[in-house]
């Protein structure tokens, strides 16, 4: 009887486009996209256009997190009294009950009292279990909250340039960070009164947002596909505090561009101060 070869067919490999950009959290990958630029120009990676290309890209980001910031401690973030006395007292008074926020959390410092929430008719209402576990809005900020975030752009595994720069963001916006905007959105017609806490606050930081992932890809790819090669800037002349005016030349470097992209992203750091 004749034995029957089975043909092994290769196995496959992951391809990966030239072009990358990493956003990190603390040096752990939170995004990262592969992409092509169509029409590129070798000449963008040596330019002032594109390290100021990803710095904006960078601060895209960075204002995207502030304003996440802003919703989340909107909706979260409690009033705060030293005791429950103090709480009640600040009840009591008819003139402070128009800051008084219906179902809006209510903070006690002392460790041994609960959380409280503004309830219907103003009154605080003690609550089952705290949403504030970690005192994130009772303790001082320290160095541990100051998180260092890097935007970066690649080009076949080699970093090109970069934008870094420390944030404090709360922790839930830092934990659950989507740059696409995605998630926590809701199906059209759905009606948002019927989340839960979670699910609540997710759709309200996503509220209005769009995908900031492709506008990014978008400016990268831009600022690299100009075939008009005077579009970009690759020398400049830059005066030294003691007065000597020296000239970089990118274009002549082509050998050395990591080192050029480092000083011309100084260069750009002490015209901004």
């Amino acid at each position: 009887m004749a034995e029957t070869i089975k043909k092994q067919h290769g196995e496959a490999k992951d391809y990966k486009e030239r072009f990358e950009f990493r956003f990190t959290v603390g040096g752990n990958i939170i995004c990262q996209r592969y992409f092509r630029i169509n029409n590129f120009n070798e000449l963008s990676l040596y330019s002032l256009e594109l390290i100021q290309t990803i710095r904006d890209c960078g601060k895209m980001i960075d204002n995207d997190l502030k304003d996440k910031t802003e919703r989340y401690l909107n909706i979260s973030a409690p009033q705060i009294f030293d005791t429950e006395e103090q709480m009640f007292d600040y009840y009591k008074v008819e003139s402070h009950k128009k800051y008084i926020r219906p179902g809006h959390g209510i903070v006690i410092r002392d460790p041994k009292a609960p959380n409280y929430c503004w309830g219907k008719n103003n009154e605080p209402v003690a609550l089952a279990e705290k949403f504030d576990k970690d005192g994130e809005f009772t303790t001082p900020i320290t160095d541990d909250d100051v998180v260092t975030y890097k935007f970066a752009f690649y080009d076949n595994g080699r970093e090109v340039c970069s934008t870094i720069w420390n944030g404090v963001y709360p922790k839930y916006v830092r934990n659950s960070i989507d740059l696409s905007n995605k998630k926590g959105k809701l199906p059209e017609g759905e009606d948002p009164s019927k989340l839960g806490y979670e699910a609540y606050v997710l759709y309200k930081l996503v509220e209005g947002k769009s995908d900031i992932v492709w506008k990014i890809i978008k400016e990268i790819c831009f600022t690299c596909s100009s075939q008009d090669n005077s579009w970009y800037t690759t020398s400049f002349k830059y005066q030294k505090p003691n007065g000597k005016v020296v000239e970089y030349n990118n274009t002549q470097l082509k050998k050395d561009l990591e080192k050029e992209v480092k000083r011309m992203e100084s260069y750009l750091n002490e015209q901004s101060n």
